[in-house]
């Protein structure tokens, strides 16, 4: 009896999953792979963004018309905005600690799972988003994405990885359908009655002795992914909308006092450099009155609320409408 019960109740997970995936092929997706499928059907809860991020695209409908790629500052991108604004289904794919070797993943993962599918792109940018870092522990174990880099890196990066701590999702993590933060660690701060200068001051503390530190541009990984990305999207006939986002006044200030305008500089003559062999627009929004933002729409220095983030996607669709259609 209770070897027959797991028989049928074996049939019905395969059944579903089964419908699952003939729902994907109808919408124009490629079937998931078995892992993925595998995540589909069951209600583990993942421990790395990547992996939810994933999950999330495999359980979509249909194929995402407009991706927002980015660091932690750009989660609170919400995709129903960006559907409103520009008539796109939108996902936001961005993750914690983001480097361009994530978004090469990510968009050889979509464009994987819908070859024909014309995704445009919305890739929020730091000062340090091009340049070398160890990859994320998240993406070192998500094989839906690490499977489309070398398997030589990716193994010299698990033996060289030492820590993960902090790197994992909180229990304060929750994600809308398509990928938005809907809650993580900053406003459970603020619940707990932390205030924006007082947020502000702990930031300031930790990162102006970082901001004029050197962040080379010449012939590292991260660039060579980066230029793979935007080629992999002019091939798509899609020109990627880059945006430099915005840090709070105070920290903005803070950060060019201590040297950091150099820095800022090179991430632009960087990007300049590629006009001519790539198609993208690019956008600075790094002070906030480029797109009307408002001071009190931060976390802390950098990390945008969902007031801000509203504000930035819709100056970017005024200032590039020809990308977003």
């Amino acid at each position: 009896m209770g070897c027959g019960g797991s028989r049928r109740g074996l049939g019905a997970a395969t059944a579903v999953v089964a419908l699952a995936v003939a729902a994907f092929s109808l919408a124009g997706w490629a079937a998931p792979p078995q892992a993925a499928a595998a995540h589909f059907a069951s209600k583990v809860s993942p421990q790395y963004d990547r992996t939810a991020k994933c999950d999330l695209v495999d359980r979509l409908p249909r194929p995402p018309e407009l991706v927002i790629f980015g660091g932690s500052r750009a989660q609170r991108f919400e995709p129903s905005v960006a559907e409103r604004l520009t008539g796109l289904e939108a996902f936001n794919f961005a993750v914690q600690n983001s480097r361009p070797e994530d978004v090469y993943a990510m968009t050889r993962y979509l464009f994987w799972r819908a070859p024909k599918m014309r995704v445009r792109c919305f890739w929020a940018l730091q000062a340090t988003t091009i340049s070398d870092s160890p990859l994320h522990p998240g993406l070192l174990v998500e094989r839906r994405l690490n499977q489309f880099l070398p398997k030589r890196l990716v193994t010299r990066q698990r033996v060289s990885l030492k820590d993960t701590a902090g790197r994992q999702l909180s229990a304060d993590t929750r994600f809308s359908a398509r990928g938005s933060i809907v809650r993580n660690k900053y406003d459970a701060r603020v619940e707990r009655g932390v205030t924006l200068e007082r947020a502000l001051a702990r930031y300031l503390a930790s990162m102006v002795p970082r901001a004029a530190s050197p962040s080379p541009y010449t012939r590292t990984r991260a660039r060579a992914y980066f230029e793979r990305t935007l080629e992999l999207f002019n091939r798509h006939d899609v020109e990627p909308v880059l945006v430099i986002m915005p840090y709070h006044p105070t920290a903005l200030a803070a950060f060019r006092a201590a040297g950091w305008g150099a820095k800022e500089a090179e991430l632009k003559s960087y990007l300049e450099s590629l006009r001519g062999r790539y198609r993208f627009r690019l956008l600075d929004y790094t002070d906030i009155r480029s797109f009307h933002g408002l001071e009190e729409a931060f976390y802390d220095g950098a990390h945008v609320t969902a007031a801000n983030a509203r504000r930035i996607l819709a100056r970017a669709v005024a200032d590039a409408p020809d990308a977003f259609r």
